[in-house]
């Protein structure tokens, strides 16, 4: 049901319930005058009847008298004709046909003022911040991809290729300070030893600016296997430790 049928039921209910209070008010008035019930409802009725007739005939003598002299009268004014012109324009393309639509659109649709005035109402703390914002997105996915690159390029030697794959968005989750939820811990080749992986952490940590405690519960989980003989509080502790030899190299600039 459209906006319009409401307006019509709306209106012709408060004229029904209209009618009808002055019909209750003409029979009350004749019951006040000694008449009986039998009288006092047929001027019930006949107020009712003849004022729904006066409404009708006025409305149809507004409808086709009236309104078009009120709206030629408005049309003198430029501001009614300003608004007339605004809805032709609008209802017109309604009726073009699919060839003269496509040549009607470009001068009908400019999205560029729009977009200009949409840049003019942003403050400058809006279009500061939001650049901000975009630049430290971008500089943390720059850091992003270059730890996923160096962990593919150490590691590949001594994982599969399942296991490569789910240490990087392990390191991806870790990055963003996210707890893991779910670690399915990686194997490595014997070849990597408790210094090699605790190296691997430091250096990651050190790239995401990541506290040591939170790198050694993170390495801890992920190379459950190979640190299985080592505490939290151990790895946290020596993991920047150079006095055994190594496989992996502590490296400070891969971030």
């Amino acid at each position: 049901m459209n906006q319009k049928s409401i307006e019509h039921i709306a209106l012709y209910s408060l004229v029904l319930v209209g009618t009808l209070v002055v019909g209750v008010l003409a029979r009350q008035f004749v019951l006040s005058k000694g008449v009986d019930d039998f009288s006092s409802n047929v001027a019930f009725f006949a107020t009712v009847i003849v004022l729904m007739a006066i409404y009708a005939s006025l409305q149809t003598t507004f409808n086709q008298f009236l309104l078009p002299r009120i709206e030629a009268f408005l049309l003198r004014f430029s501001a009614f004709q300003t608004m007339e012109n605004h809805n032709d324009t609008v209802s017109e393309p309604e009726a073009l046909t699919i060839e003269d639509s496509n040549q009607a659109i470009p001068n009908i649709i400019d999205p560029a003022p729009a977009a200009e005035e949409t840049i003019s109402e942003l403050s400058e703390y809006e279009v500061m911040r939001t650049n901000a914002i975009a630049e430290n997105n971008r500089v943390i996915q720059t850091k992003l991809e270059k730890v996923l690159n160096y962990t593919k390029q150490t590691m590949v030697a001594y994982m599969s290729e399942e296991d490569l794959n789910r240490l990087c968005t392990y390191v991806a989750e870790y990055s963003s300070g996210d707890t893991l939820q779910k670690i399915s811990p990686v194997k490595v080749d014997s070849q990597l030893k408790s210094i090699d992986i605790m190296h691997f952490g430091w250096n990651i940590g050190k790239a995401f600016g990541i506290k040591r405690i939170h790198t050694a519960t993170f390495i801890k989980n992920v190379f459950a296997h190979t640190l299985r003989d080592l505490e939290i509080s151990t790895i946290e502790r020596k993991m920047s430790h150079t006095e055994s030899e190594c496989r992996i190299k502590l490296d400070d600039k891969i971030g």
